[in-house]
């Protein structure tokens, strides 16, 4: 990746405004989240090989998966480090570790790429759709690498090319013909810059991970109307919000109603939108 187009310190103070802003969406849809990605969270912690016992690193948790599903692995003789560049959404992961009941997760706040642990302390690696917004990915991964014990696995998620995660691609689509938004510069980070498994596997390949394979999932999103969906992108995902909101309010508006109309040819006879996206696993071997 081409990370020299673009300047990382200021894409990742911007990310962390975004995220932050975003943390209020998360906490409305997390019980809708939760249920539509669970298996992602569970299959992640199982490619890294988490066991009872084990001390885990969570890199770009967010609101704290699968920091939260890597806890329960781990049990209470084992112990889950969460990082994340957003403040407010590590106060949510907290929360949420604490309804759970979850003792044995420390949430740390730090972008990935500066992350400071001594060597080896980790026993298993993960991140959801994390080091995709890593500016450097391939030198956060080695980073990471030397974090872990030898023989340690990482697992990691990012989604499919755009044809086959809709609800991403049409209200991104939409929103770049609409305000006839360039492309983004080679290398910028987001979430579909690693669509293939080469893209993805590449990343911990290039941390100098080793045994890297990938495989495929799929998660179905469902919403009640094409409003509802609309709304649920505002709310949750940056990438977008930011391609509309520098924009007049009208221009504004037009735009979210053009998104709106454009899910609304997938939408089913009684209204629900219904999606299916597909997710790329990655695992490899420090």
């Amino acid at each position: 990746m081409d990370s020299q187009a673009i300047d990382a310190g200021t894409f990742r103070d911007r990310q962390r405004d975004q995220w932050n802003t975003a943390a209020r969406g998360w906490r409305k849809w997390n019980e809708w989240l939760d249920r539509a990605t669970s298996h992602i969270n569970e299959r992640l912690v199982k490619l890294a090989g988490v066991q009872p016992g084990s001390r885990v690193l969570d890199v770009a948790t967010g609101y704290g998966e699968p920091a939260l599903t890597a806890a329960r692995a781990a049990g209470p003789e084992g112990a889950v480090v969460a990082t994340d560049i957003s403040a407010q959404m590590l106060a949510f992961g907290r929360e949420r570790a604490a309804k759970a009941g979850l003792e044995n997760v420390e949430f740390v706040e730090s972008e990935a790429a500066s992350l400071d642990f001594p060597e080896g302390s980790f026993d298993a690696a993960l991140s959801r759709w994390g080091l995709i917004f890593e500016p450097d990915g391939e030198a956060t991964a080695a980073r990471i690498r030397g974090f872990v014990k030898p023989g340690a696995r990482m697992a990691i998620s990012s989604w499919g090319p755009p044809d086959r995660v809709p609800f991403l691609a049409i209200p991104m689509g939409t929103a770049m013909s609409r305000l006839e938004a360039p492309p983004p510069p080679p290398g910028t980070p987001g979430p579909l810059s690693r669509p293939t498994p080469e893209a993805i596997g590449g990343l911990l390949e290039g941390g100098g991970f080793s045994d890297v394979g990938v495989e495929e999932a799929e998660i179905n999103f469902e919403w009640e109307s094409p409003e509802g969906f609309t709304t649920f992108i505002k709310e949750i995902a940056p990438p977008i919000t930011a391609l509309i909101e520098p924009h007049p309010p009208e221009v504004q508006e037009e735009t979210w109603a053009a998104i709106t109309d454009a899910v609304r040819e997938r939408a089913a006879d009684d209204g629900t939108v219904r999606l299916s996206n597909l997710v790329l696993l990655a695992a490899g071997r420090a």
